[in-house]
């Protein structure tokens, strides 16, 4: 269980001063901590400071903007007037001083010149297996004195400290990413694709001395792997360990002034070394070069179709959506949808999964806030979760949670009817189902929506380069000649009574219970069928469940509506999403992207599962990791995908 995270835990932070008498650093009260205080972040895990609270900022900007020779190359290229992104890479994310440092003077330099539409982007990836607390955070700029817009938004974004790339935006052009996993896990899993190169290497973290794990021999080698004719290097350390090995790797070496008391930094940069490629996995199509789309159309305008169309059309493609029975029907046309992530106690990868697409989808409602009618749920003991289980999901995930969120994971007694139940609040997203498939395609030309449109053979789409499948379990019927990985469909029923409970937050039991317009939301019914009609019974036998368990009277004479969807599950529910191989359509040659097989997940993956394919068509480096994508290939059921087809 002491790995449940892959390793990534919260970092234990002390505070240290330095005792020029003894020639050490003293424990310090947090009651000291005052700008400018000569104080230190020390970590007991590494016994070493953070930074040296005299001269950090100083050490910082000559190890690595100036080592970089930063600001003259992004003078050199705001001047450019060229939208290209300028690509950092830091082993140890620490404190966060050296990004901050970096996106002040991107701020100076870059930002403020030409207009918004031109600007290059700054990406700095951050890898950090220990990640520092929102208070130790604050607590620490305020100490060093570079309390900022940026340094807010980094603290009030910061993602809890679970493993995987957490992206977040700094401003319009800066973004973050912050890859949570021990270093050679990171190296391993980083989905970036084949040709991508990174402009500058921060080696930073504590000394190899005192943890070598964040010098690992295959860092040089990705390096190298990822690097460009003007990609540079810069650490604090002149260590053998390191300085020996980078010429074999293809930097050339420099050593210059060190900072203080350091006599020697080392700086490098790349010239060439020719690397076998990696061996292919179930990830690389994800990351494979591919020419850009021209013209996309998506099958299908439930909240899988409309997510891609929207992530599409905001990077700019021109993106065509296509649905027989119009905008969000079947299982996306709900009163009350949620999304919530999955626990298991060694944070699985399906787990894992469900996390990344919640944080994904939460950081759209957050800048739309009035999608959501809930921001979390109450879980109780039910078929699945034991009373037993959530004691320990409680106590795992609460640990990996920040302050700002501390009701997640928290127990709490609520009444409900005559029953008195222990629930565990999670975080969750409830939504209305027409109301966020319509948000997400707003801005979608109407030209470009295909609505009430049956396509009953791919001919009618001899137009497109790129098509998406993403209507469930419907998909298999285009494609006659080519076997799609197969899902079942499950139908569920949702019914709406005319009832409200005095407690309005939604209820995970072995069903669900919601809230929506002032009326009760309850359900769903599973059933391996197609079937798409409404029935009695499935809302007589969801009436009878909550009557069961907390003592209701609910009768059928209260029911408002009834909401039939057939859900399309996957053999070992992950979804298939991404690429699955080319055709031959009236003689142009065509992508076939797949997104459907999400279950009873298509709210949490849809966001998520619409940046994957975005990404993987655009050549830009994927949101998951390279194991969570062999887990979601449409090819991971054959090997068909790889094959040209002619339908």
């Amino acid at each position: 269980m002491h790995n449940a995270f892959l390793g990534v835990k919260p970092a234990v932070i002390e505070w240290r001063q330095f005792d020029s008498e003894k020639h050490q650093w003293l424990s310090a009260d947090e009651n000291q901590l005052t700008p400018n205080a000569q104080l230190a972040p020390y970590s007991p895990a590494f016994d070493d400071i953070y930074f040296n609270p005299q001269d950090g900022i100083a050490e910082s900007t000559h190890v690595f903007l100036e080592g970089n020779d930063l600001e003259q190359r992004f003078q050199a290229l705001a001047a450019q007037g060229s939208p290209k992104s300028f690509n950092i890479f830091e082993t140890g994310f620490g404190t966060g001083l050296n990004f901050l440092l970096t996106a002040d003077l991107w701020r100076k330099t870059v930002a403020s010149r030409g207009n918004a539409e031109q600007e290059p982007g700054l990406h700095y990836w951050s890898v950090e297996q220990f990640p520092i607390n929102q208070k130790n955070l604050r607590q620490i700029y305020q100490v060093l004195d570079i309390e900022s817009d940026y340094s807010a938004t980094l603290i009030d974004n910061y993602p809890e400290a679970l493993p995987g790339v957490h992206q977040v935006k700094i401003a319009h052009n800066i973004t973050l990413h912050l890859v949570f996993y021990p270093l050679d896990k990171a190296l391993k899993e980083l989905a970036l694709p084949e040709n991508f190169t990174f402009d500058a290497w921060y080696l930073d973290g504590f000394a190899p001395s005192k943890n070598p794990d964040m010098w690992v021999k295959g860092l040089l080698h990705f390096m190298a792997l990822h690097s460009n004719s003007s990609t540079t290097l810069s650490t604090f350390t002149v260590a053998a360990a390191l300085r020996k090995p980078l010429p074999h790797y293809g930097f050339e070496i420099e050593k210059r002034p060190g900072f203080g008391r350091k006599r020697e930094m080392l700086t490098a940069r790349f010239t060439d070394k020719e690397l076998s490629s990696p061996k292919p996995t179930l990830a690389t199509p994800y990351i494979k070069t591919r020419a850009q789309p021209k013209k996309v159309a998506v099958i299908g305008a439930g909240l899988a179709g409309c997510a891609l169309a929207h992530k599409l059309h905001q990077l700019g493609v021109e993106v065509h959506l296509y649905d027989k029975s119009g905008l969000c029907a079947g299982a996306s046309n709900m009163p009350s949808l949620m999304a919530m992530p999955v626990m298991s106690v060694d944070h699985n990868a399906y787990s894992q999964l469900t996390f990344h697409g919640f944080q994904h989808l939460r950081n759209y409602i957050n800048r739309y806030p009035e999608l959501a009618y809930s921001h979390l749920v109450h879980q109780l003991p039910n078929r699945k979760y034991s009373q037993f289980h959530i004691d320990q999901y409680q106590q795992i995930y609460s640990a990996q949670t920040w302050d700002k969120h501390k009701e997640w994971f928290q127990f709490e007694t609520l009444k409900l009817g005559e029953s008195s139940v222990k629930s565990l609040k999670i975080p969750a997203i409830q939504v209305n189902g027409q109301e966020f498939c319509h948000h997400l395609i707003k801005d979608l030309p109407a030209v470009q929506l295909h609505l009430n449109t049956e396509v009953t053979h791919l001919s009618q789409l001899s137009d497109y380069d790129q098509i998406i499948v993403a209507n469930g379990y419907l998909a298999a019927n285009l494609f006659k000649d080519a076997e799609l990985p197969k899902v079942t469909p499950m139908c569920g029923q949702l019914t709406t009574l005319k009832a409200q409970l005095e407690h309005r937050t939604p209820v995970n039991h072995d069903g669900h219970i919601a809230h929506y317009q002032n009326q009760l939301v309850i359900g769903a019914t599973f059933e391996n069928s197609s079937n798409e009609s409404i029935q009695r019974k499935n809302s007589i036998k969801n009436i009878e469940q909550v009557n069961q368990r907390f003592g209701f009277s609910f009768s059928e004479k209260d029911i408002a509506d009834e909401h039939p969807g057939v859900r399309a599950t996957s053999y070992d529910r992950f979804p298939f999403c991404g690429y699955f191989g080319e055709i031959t359509n009236e003689g142009a040659n065509q992508s076939i992207w797949l997104n459907y097989g999400f279950g009873a997940r298509g709210l949490c993956y849809s966001m998520l599962c619409a940046e994957v394919i975005s990404y993987a068509m655009l050549g830009q480096p994927s949101p998951l990791s390279k194991t969570l994508l062999s887990r979601i290939s449409p090819l991971r059921t054959s090997t068909l995908g790889t094959n040209s087809t002619a339908l």
